[in-house]
């Protein structure tokens, strides 16, 4: 092992993490939909030669955690050997990738004077991969084939040489093949950009001592996450929670349950007393199950260190085959992030019993519509895919926020108005917190929002995202649970529609039609009647509450 020194160390594990961040700009600047370069839809990973997490860039965190996954099973579908110099390869398998057939992972591999050094990695939501409903999320699919077309790590350039047949193969059989094309490019610019910066970093320091510093950069990650895990008292904590439907079976109810054990600077997340698998696509695939129960460990316990891999080495996550939480090929998933909401509360809830201080209540469930026209006959294609932002769980010694993304997707913004408008045929009528819904409490839940659109053109279809409105967002220590999300077409009308189920192909909606999403805000933290008089009063004034209300529900009068 060549001799390493703390100072190259940390350099190293700074520029990489420089040269990760320059692979999210690359990716924002390049890419052609709109759910890439506004809200943020990916991940981007730079890992070892074996796939071990060297650094990441911002994105959704359970991508972060699941493109290494990917690179592993690279290594053994591809096989090290035969990786060369300017491959691109693609591949979208749930097994492996962990999510739905839409978020695709383009990768390549790193050599350095002939050797496999590394690999740049970047994962994101095509808008279409040509599945039975545009842009993915399919409500009702029964089987993964059904969602879209599957990439099983193919190479799209080999040696540098771009697989032309391949390629047309591709956009051929996507709805929108120039928003694909270019977010495909964008992608491979992206790894371009990793593979740059980490060639340079081995001229200036050579690989052997890039490979040296990074694992002592993981036992250090590894033995600070074990301090942080050992200030956990040991104990077996569990929760459970369900979901109103898996798409198919619509009066079934599925339970997912995880028990997490703590044992010194051990923990186990096991999450055996799942549903079995379900008919519909709600599965969620093992991978990013573990990916999540990564992700939720670290935010609780080290949230402002960059990851790496020894952060993960003390959790050991486990599901029994073929569960809800672990599902099996050939099992539908496109639905999958309802069920990564819930893993990533329940996490958070089953640890609020040995850290409650650290715990917030539930947010709200993952909602949005998406609206498509696909039939150049009535009008330009397009799809626009919205993931509306809702409430926060209440902390433990502050209301939750407003107006936030759930919590799966980390830090993603929306799409703002200017850009809607700019890009679709619609008119983003009104949008403001919605003052429904919030759950009560010592400190209260964050509000939803309420976003209005107008169809500014004929023949529109819509599809929608929602969960949880038979479980709605639970409050934690007194405080109580949330409403429910919901979505309100030609409001006002004799033929209004209140929509609270996931559905696919509504409408078509016409020129001047309306449809109004309102997300819920989220579960409480703490008995109400504990609630700071002057937090009561503030909320009066701002309008959130009314005089009454305060009185009713908090004891205090205005």
């Amino acid at each position: 092992m060549p001799a390493i020194d703390p100072i190259t160390t940390q350099v190293i594990r700074n520029a990489l993490k420089a040269a990760a961040d320059e692979m999210q700009i690359s990716l924002v600047k390049t890419a052609h939909n709109p759910l890439i370069y506004e809200v943020h839809d990916f991940g981007v990973v730079l890992t070892d030669h074996l796939g071990q997490i060297l650094a990441e860039g911002s994105g959704l965190p359970g991508f972060l955690g699941c493109l290494p996954s990917a690179i592993v099973s690279g290594l053994k579908v591809v096989g090290a050997e035969n990786f060369s110099d300017g491959d691109v390869i693609l591949t979208n398998e749930p097994d492996d990738t962990g999510t739905h057939l839409s978020d695709v992972v383009v990768y390549m591999p790193i050599l350095y004077k002939g050797r496999l050094v590394a690999f740049s990695s970047v994962m994101a939501h095509w808008a279409d991969v040509g599945g039975v409903t545009p842009g993915g999320w399919c409500p009702d699919s029964t089987d993964v084939h059904q969602e879209g077309m599957i990439f099983s790590h193919l190479k799209l350039y080999e040696g540098g040489k771009l697989n032309t047949t391949l390629e047309r193969m591709i956009l051929k059989n996507v709805r929108f093949p120039e928003l694909v094309h270019g977010d495909m490019n964008a992608m491979i610019a992206a790894c371009h950009t990793g593979a740059r910066r980490y060639q340079a970093l081995c001229d200036r320091f050579g690989a052997d001592v890039l490979q040296a510093s990074m694992e002592a950069v993981f036992n250090q990650s590894e033995q600070m996450m074990r301090r942080k895990v050992a200030e956990i008292p040991d104990g077996i904590y569990s929760a459970e929670t369900w979901l109103d439907h898996d798409g198919i079976e619509l009066d079934k109810p599925r339970k997912i349950k995880v028990t997490i054990t703590v044992k010194g600077e051990e923990m186990i997340m096991d999450w055996t007393g799942s549903s079995e698998v379900a008919s519909g696509p709600i599965n969620h695939p093992f991978v990013e199950t573990r990916a999540l129960g990564y992700c939720l460990l670290k935010s609780l316990t080290a949230p402002f260190d960059p990851m790496n891999q020894g952060h993960l080495r003390p959790l050991t996550v486990t599901a029994p085959p073929n569960t809800v939480v672990s599902p099996v090929y050939p099992a539908p998933c496109d639905s999958y992030g309802y069920v990564g909401e819930m893993i990533i509360q329940l996490i958070a809830r089953a640890l609020s019993q040995a850290i409650p201080e650290r715990c917030p209540a539930c947010s709200y469930q993952m909602f949005g519509p998406y609206f498509f026209r696909t039939d150049p006959r009535h009008g330009e294609p397009f799809i626009f895919i919205d993931p509306v932002d809702g409430g926060g769980g209440a902390f433990p010694h502050a209301d939750g926020p407003s107006a936030l993304i759930f919590v799966g997707d980390g830090d993603c913004p929306n799409t703002p108005a200017e850009i809607i408008e700019t890009r679709y045929p619609l008119l983003v009528r009104r949008y403001a917190l919605n003052l429904e819904g919030a759950g009560k409490g010592k400190y209260r839940g964050g509000f939803g929002v309420i976003r209005d659109y107008e169809m500014l053109e004929d023949n529109i279809l819509m599809q929608l995202m929602n969960e949880n409105t038979l479980y709605p967002p639970w409050g934690l220590f007194g405080g109580d649970q949330s409403g429910v999300s919901k979505a309100i077409v030609w409001e006002g009308t004799d033929h209004e529609q209140v929509l609270t189920r996931r559905i696919s192909y509504f409408g078509p909606l016409h020129k001047g039609d309306r449809v109004s999403a309102r997300t819920t805000g989220g579960g409480g933290w703490g008995d109400p009647k504990e609630r700071d008089p002057e937090l009561v009063k503030n909320d009066v004034l701002n309008g959130f509450l009314s005089a009454a209300e305060a009185e009713k529900i908090y004891g205090v009068k205005v």
